[in-house]
C-alpha cells in the first residue's frame, strides 16, 4: 500500500513538473470550477500571480474534451485571444479538470495580416478589371464623340455661322469635347492616360457644372452657392477638378441620406493660417501663403473627432461600399495638385469639407492676337485613314476630301497594310488609329516603316500624347492626334505633315 502511494505521489510530482515548464498557460480547476493550480505562463496569461488566482473562479465555461477560443480579460481591460482546450485528470486525489491555455495573438496578428493582404489584392485586381473596362469604354465612346464633333464640325462649315442652327450644332460640338474629358479622365483611371494640367478659375469651373452637380445630389438635398467671383486661378487638370467636387458633394449627399437638409458649396481665398484654426483636421500639403478654397458643406449626420481621422484610410467607409471616388483616392489626386484637405465635423451637426490649393500668381501679360487657322487650305495628294470605327473613317474622310485630297480607307490594321502595299507610291499621310482589332496601330506602325522610311503618320487615339510617344519616339515623322479633335485641329496637323516632307 505504501508503495502504491510513492508511484502516485512520483507521478504527480512528475506530471507538475511537465506542466509547470510547458510554454502554454496550464490551470487545474476544481470540481466547484475553482482554480487550484496555475502554471507560469498561466500566470503570465491572466497577468496575476499564482497566489492571486488559486481559490478564484476560473471565469470561463467548464466542457471536458472540447476546444474553444476565449477573449481571456485582463486587469487593465485589455484582452488576450486564447484557445482553451479542457481534459479531465485526477489531481491530489481528486477529479478534477486540466485546462490548458494557449495564447493566440500571434496567430491572430498572422490571420488579420493574410486577410489585409487578401483584401489588398482582391481590390487590386478589381481595380485592375475596372481599369482594363474602363479604357476599353474609353476606346469605344471616344470613337462615338469623335463622329459627333467632326459631323458637327462638317455641319458648320456647311451652314455657315451666321445660320439659326450654327449655335446647336456649336453646342453639340462642345458637348463632344467635354465628353472627350470624360473619356480622358477614365483613361487616367485606367493607367492610360495622363492629368492635363492648366490654368482654372474654380468658380467658373462650378458654375458650368451646376446642372451637373445637381444631379449629383439626392432630391431631399437643397444645394446652394457661395462663390467669390475675384478668385485668383489655380494649376489642375478640369476633369479631376470635377472629380473631386463631384465626391465630396456626393458623400455630402448620403451623410443628409433620406433626410431634409442643405448642401452648400462656397469658393473663395484663404490663409495659412485660417486653414488650420481650431477645429479642422487638415491633411496634404497646405499652401505657403494664400491659397484658393472649395468649400462643401452639409447639414447631414456628421462625424465624432475620432472618425475623422479614418475617413481618408483606403478601407474605410461610414456607408456601403461601391459609391464615389473614395475618400484615400481623392486624397491622392489633391496632393499631386500641391494640395490639402481640411475636415470639421460634429455628430449630428454635419461636415465641411475643404479642398485647398496654391494659387497662381496674378500676373498682366499683354493680349496675343489669336492666330485663326486655315480653314479653306488645299493641299494635294493621298492621305490612308485606318479605323476600326466606320463613323470616324467617313467623317476623316469628308473632312480631308474638302481638303482637296484623296483620301482612302481601311477598317483594321491587316486591311491598312494591304491598302498600303497597293498604293504606297501615292501615298503621302497615314492617319492611323492605335487601337483596332486583327492588327493594332502599333504593329501597322512598324509594318509600314519596313515598308517606308520616309511616308509620316498621324496618330490618332484617345490616349494622351506622352503614352503614344513613349511606343513610337525615334521611329521617324509622326504628329499625334487625341480623339476626340476638331476639324480645324485635323487640317492644321495635315498641313503640317504634308508641307514640311521632305
Amino acid at each position: 500500500m505504501a508503495e502504491s502511494s510513492s508511484h502516485q505521489k512520483t507521478g504527480e510530482q512528475e506530471f507538475r513538473a511537465l506542466v509547470e515548464h510547458n510554454i502554454d498557460g496550464m490551470v487545474i480547476v476544481t470540481h466547484d470550477r475553482n482554480i487550484s493550480y496555475a502554471n507560469t505562463a498561466a500566470c503570465q496569461l491572466f497577468q496575476r500571480s499564482a497566489e492571486d488566482l488559486i481559490g478564484t473562479p476560473i471565469g470561463f465555461p467548464i466542457a471536458a474534451g472540447q476546444t474553444t477560443e476565449i477573449d481571456l480579460v485582463n486587469p487593465d481591460g485589455t484582452s488576450t485571444p486564447v484557445e482553451v482546450r479542457i481534459v479531465s485528470v485526477t489531481w491530489e486525489g481528486q477529479t478534477s479538470y486540466l485546462g490548458c491555455l494557449r495564447d493566440l495573438t500571434e496567430r491572430r496578428k498572422v490571420e488579420e495580416e493574410r486577410e489585409r493582404l487578401t483584401t489588398q489584392m482582391q481590390y487590386a485586381q478589381k481595380l485592375e478589371s475596372l481599369g482594363v473596362l474602363a479604357g476599353g469604354i474609353a476606346h469605344d465612346f471616344n470613337n462615338l464623340l469623335m463622329a459627333i464633333v467632326a459631323r458637327a464640325g462638317l455641319a458648320l462649315r456647311a451652314i455657315g455661322p451666321d445660320a439659326p442652327a450654327s449655335q446647336h450644332l456649336e453646342q453639340i460640338k462642345v458637348s463632344g469635347l467635354r465628353g472627350g474629358e470624360l473619356a480622358n479622365q477614365m483613361l487616367t483611371y485606367a493607367g492610360k492616360g495622363k492629368p492635363i494640367i492648366q490654368s482654372i478659375n474654380i468658380t467658373r469651373l462650378i458654375k458650368d457644372m451646376a446642372h451637373l452637380l445637381r444631379l449629383s445630389i439626392s432630391k431631399h438635398a437643397t444645394l446652394n452657392y457661395d462663390l467669390a467671383d475675384d478668385v485668383p486661378h489655380i494649376e489642375a487638370d478640369p476633369s479631376q477638378l470635377r472629380q473631386l467636387i463631384i465626391s465630396v458633394l456626393t458623400n455630402a449627399s448620403e451623410a443628409i441620406g433620406d433626410n431634409r437638409g442643405n448642401i452648400t458649396i462656397s469658393t473663395g481665398t484663404v490663409s495659412t493660417q485660417t486653414s488650420q484654426r481650431k477645429g479642422w483636421y487638415v491633411t496634404g500639403d497646405l499652401p505657403s501663403s494664400h491659397g484658393i478654397y472649395i468649400d462643401v458643406g452639409d447639414t447631414g449626420s456628421g462625424m465624432d473627432s475620432e472618425t475623422i481621422p479614418k475617413i481618408f484610410d483606403p478601407f474605410f467607409s461610414t456607408k456601403f461600399t461601391g459609391r464615389g471616388l473614395g475618400l484615400a483616392a481623392l486624397l491622392g489626386i489633391v496632393r499631386t495638385l500641391n494640395g490639402a484637405v481640411a475636415v470639421t465635423s460634429r455628430t449630428g451637426e454635419g461636415t465641411h469639407f475643404r479642398l485647398l490649393f496654391p494659387a497662381l500668381p496674378i500676373t498682366s501679360s499683354p493680349k496675343t492676337k489669336s492666330v485663326t487657322p486655315d480653314l479653306c487650305w488645299k493641299g494635294t495628294g493621298t492621305v490612308l485613314v485606318v479605323d476600326d470605327e466606320e463613323d470616324v473613317r467617313l467623317a476623316s474622310q469628308l473632312i480631308l476630301e474638302e481638303m482637296g485630297l484623296t483620301a482612302l480607307t481601311a477598317g483594321d490594321g491587316q486591311a491598312g497594310l494591304e491598302m498600303y502595299s497597293r498604293y504606297c507610291h501615292e501615298i503621302t499621310l497615314v492617319v492611323l488609329d492605335l487601337t483596332m482589332p486583327r492588327m493594332n496601330g502599333a504593329q501597322l506602325f512598324k509594318e509600314i516603316r519596313q515598308l517606308s522610311h520616309d511616308v509620316p503618320f498621324i496618330l490618332s487615339s484617345g490616349y494622351n500624347e506622352d503614352e503614344a510617344s513613349k511606343r513610337f519616339q525615334g521611329t521617324g515623322r509622326y504628329d499625334f492626334l487625341q480623339k476626340p479633335y476638331q476639324i480645324d485641329v485635323l487640317i492644321a496637323k495635315v498641313r503640317k505633315m504634308i508641307e514640311t516632307r521632305p
